[in-house]
């Protein structure tokens, strides 16, 4: 009889576990965006993101991101920034960290929003520049949204890059 009640209780805390554990490690996906093709509006923060990484085109007719994303030194990301138009900018460290979530598998971003991130990972994670140097002289930080951890490098290092512009 002991054994089967602690089986019972064995099985019910498995269960139970089970089910729960996707409620801790999932953000649910922010329904705030305002997505317009190529492009995704944060009201809240006041700002507008390019879905699709440096390098990738957004595809209307498919609707994803189409082509390879660039790895850019910084200096080269902030040009393709100013070639992108008026306004277009490297995100800051709090800026692009906003778009991180916590999921169970997968980019740690929302992929609804930013269906492309995968393909910037190239061997390392899928790391993006943002324009906030870090403690040591002539680096600067930048998130990696493989497994959502924010790190530093030397600005002639090749990474991708979303682009941020303010509302």
């Amino acid at each position: 009889m002991k054994r089967s009640i602690g089986y019972a209780l064995a099985t019910l805390s498995l269960a139970l576990h089970s089910s729960l554990t996707p409620a801790f490690c999932i953000q649910p996906t922010d329904n705030s965006w305002a997505i317009s093709a190529g492009e995704a509006t944060d009201p809240a923060k006041r700002l507008v993101w390019k879905r699709c990484a440096v390098g990738m085109e957004w595809n209307q007719r498919s609707g994803r991101c189409t082509g390879n994303p660039l790895g850019l030194s910084h200096d080269d990301a902030k040009k393709a920034a100013k070639r992108t138009g008026p306004g277009w900018r490297l995100p800051t460290a709090e800026e692009l960290g906003s778009l991180r979530r916590r999921t169970c598998s997968g980019p740690k971003i929302d992929a609804r929003v930013f269906p492309a991130v995968a393909a910037s990972d190239f061997g390392e994670g899928a790391n993006f520049w943002t324009a906030t140097a870090a403690e040591i002289p002539g680096t600067l930080y930048y998130v990696n949204f493989t497994d959502g951890s924010y790190d530093f490098h030397s600005a002639g290092f090749s990474l991708s890059i979303f682009l941020v512009k303010n509302l």
